[in-house]
């Protein structure tokens, strides 16, 4: 259902971008915006801009800007309806609907619908598990001997798929699911001899797994019987509605208490995170299955920045959970890893000695990054061995080259030092060696990055230039200079003396201001942006006016063309305010556009001026070879342009040689 505009501007009105974005992101402001680091890569510097005043954000790194609306699709993975209503629901404002498209009603439903069906086979596997005799005897009774409560089975939803080939796809038809929604979830699958569906999870304890929001995205099931051919655990595949990578078991019932404690515990396994919870450990979530991703770290990355990682000590454990620090680390987060004692994962461990002495253990034993790996490290190589020793420092400096912090780096290089017995110069040298190798490696891939893009330009012929690539050429700046003033004073009216000077003003008519779009329209008139995207904005703006006597700015929050929205986002919003020590100091630093008219007239005459440069250009090429009875018309024409060129360059203060 469609959200009726006056209930978007209500939404809008009502949202705080600060209160928003400061849910995800630690913000300081600096001048006019907040700064922050990106939540959508990895830097050391904020480049992260939130302008309250305009209610936008702007990331510097990626390109990406808008509004709160806009914020939440990125993070959340959103629709734009969807990012509405969760605003909404924030507010509390109520939202009666109207009828959508039948394209975007039919997108919007088709998600739902797998988030449906989903939903159905959750509450299936629930009843399976308390409802039917074989749930309650092998299902019901594997979790009751593992030490589960009532109230903890239904905290996780956890179910149970019966032995069976067809129940939960019978009963799914039943009630007219559609089949290419059961495969694609992975709740169902196609036997290859008959061409019919099948139940895939069959006699296993079930997992639900929820996004953030709590909706169910997909399963994993143990299977409880002992055979080899079988797999232990078989999880949902991706779909629309699940991507492994970006998941985190436990999330939703996690992320208040990580976000309070400052600390998420991180473990391998859904048993783990659920006892470790039941035993009021809270802030615990599990990698699901999967290796830790930068995508999960990210997501931790919103309620805190402290991870404590509990990984079991076999060697796939300890693979993992090697990989999980570097990737902590170059995320900026705070790693710290616990090893428990031997033959004890989370689970056993707090059944037997209780929650508070894992509290305890978990404090005390904690090891820092290095102290971890260091460890790992010299249990696998001959103490006595020079190369495997220096491989061993080396390994460890490239970890340590990964911190940003130089204070915190510099103190891990004494660590280690001390640690090796080895100076602090030779081990500041290898984190050296390690940083410039990163940095050469980090290079050859954006000339990689460049070379796949130049070709795949060269593939697909683009029409439409790169925003970024387009801000190198001669005209881009100016170009943007000028959206930039339009969208940010549209609603400013100009002395005419203050734009033209007093001896234009003396002939012109009685009028003494106009409005800063209707000026630019008629100073802009038959001068095409060159930047496709640009001019789209340009002339939609200048239709806007026409139309309303207004702009709009939430009408490019919600543009059919992300392009536009970032533009109109970055545009909105000054990336450089100057620094408050300058006031303390006594040097005035005037704001932005102080002289409004001034700021208009330069940068106008800036891009008039390179217009006619260009194609000033243009004409001498031609002349080089004039098509026949074309030499006068070009010669006129140069003869005008340099005229023009002179006009600008005088008002400008620019000496031209040659007029």
């Amino acid at each position: 259902m469609r959200i009726p505009p006056e209930k978007v501007d209500e939404i809008y009105n009502a949202t705080d971008i600060l209160d928003v974005v400061g849910s995800y992101v630690s913000l300081k402001r600096r001048g006019q915006n907040h700064w922050g680091l990106s939540p959508f890569t990895t830097e050391k510097t904020p480049s992260f801009a939130v302008h309250p005043g305009k209610n936008i954000y702007k990331c510097f790194s990626t390109g990406k800007g808008g509004n709160a609306v806009n914020f939440l699709m990125e993070m959340e993975g959103l629709s734009y309806p969807e990012a509405l209503r969760s605003l909404a629901k924030r507010y509390n404002i109520e939202l009666p609907e109207k009828e959508e498209s039948e394209e975007d009603k039919a997108r919007r439903d088709e998600q739902d619908s797998l988030f449906i069906v989903n939903e159905f086979a959750a509450k299936f596997f629930e009843t399976q598990l308390h409802d039917t005799d074989e749930g309650k005897q092998i299902g019901l009774s594997y979790f009751k001997e593992r030490g589960l409560l009532e109230s903890t089975l239904q905290q996780f939803r956890l179910g149970y798929a019966p032995d069976s080939w067809e129940a939960f796809t019978e009963s799914a038809l039943k009630k007219q699911y559609k089949s290419e929604f059961l495969t694609e979830l992975g709740l169902s699958g196609t036997s290859e001899k008959t061409g019919k569906l099948y139940d895939r999870f069959r006699g296993r304890v079930m997992f639900p797994i929820r996004n953030q929001m709590g909706k169910v995205i997909g399963f994993g099931g143990r299977v409880l019987t002992s055979e080899k051919q079988m797999a232990k655990y078989i999880n949902s595949p991706e779909s629309r509605v699940y991507h492994k990578s970006q998941v985190l078991y436990g999330l939703y019932l996690a992320k208040q208490q990580m976000r309070n404690e400052d600390l998420c515990i991180l473990t391998e396994g859904y048993m783990d995170t659920i006892m470790l919870h039941q035993n009021g450990i809270k802030n615990v979530v599990a990698s699901s299955g999967t290796a830790l991703t930068l995508d999960q770290i990210r997501l931790i990355r919103r309620y805190t920045k402290n991870v404590l990682m509990i990984y079991d000590g076999d060697a796939a454990g300890i693979k993992a959970a090697l990989r999980g620090i570097d990737l902590l680390v170059q995320e900026q987060m705070n790693a710290r890893v616990l090893v428990l004692p031997d033959g004890h994962d989370p689970d056993s461990f707090v059944q037997e000695k209780g929650s508070q002495a894992f509290r305890t253990y978990a404090k005390d034993a904690a090891q820092s990054f290095l102290d971890f790996k260091l460890g790992i490290l010299r249990g696998q190589i001959d103490p006595s061995d020079p190369q495997q020793q220096a491989g061993l420092v080396r390994d460890l400096a490239a970890t340590i080259a990964l911190v940003p912090d130089m204070l915190q780096r510099q103190l891990f290089v004494q660590d280690l030092a001390n640690k090796v017995k080895l100076s602090e110069e030779l081990i500041a040298a290898a984190v050296g060696e390690a940083t410039q190798a990163k940095q050469q490696e980090a290079a050859r891939e954006v000339r990689r990055e460049q070379f796949r893009e130049a070709r795949k330009k060269e593939e697909t012929q683009a029409e439409v230039k790169d925003l970024r690539g387009f801000d190198q050429l001669d005209l881009a700046n100016q170009e943007k200079e000028l959206l930039r003033l339009l969208l940010n004073h549209h609603d400013q009216a100009l002395s005419l003396q203050a734009l033209l000077g007093e001896e234009e003003t003396a002939e012109s008519e009685s009028v003494e201001t106009v409005d800063l779009p209707t000026y630019l329209q008629q100073e802009l008139t038959e001068l095409q942006f060159e930047n496709p995207h640009f001019e789209q904005l340009k002339n939609d703006l200048f239709r806007m006016w026409a139309d309303q006597q207004r702009i709009d700015m939430a009408h490019y929050f919600s543009y059919p063309d992300v392009a536009i929205t970032h533009l109109v986002s970055e545009l909105l919003t000054i990336k450089d305010a100057p620094s408050e020590n300058w006031r303390s100091k006594g040097i005035h630093v005037p704001p932005m556009d102080e002289d409004l008219a001034a700021s208009v007239q330069s940068a106008l005459l800036h891009y008039q001026r390179r217009k006619v440069a260009k194609l000033l250009d243009e004409v001498y090429e031609e002349l080089k070879a004039p098509e026949e009875d074309k030499e006068d018309e070009l010669l006129n024409m140069l003869i005008y342009l340099q005229g023009m060129r002179s006009e600008i360059s005088k008002k400008l203060g620019i000496i031209v040689d040659g007029g």
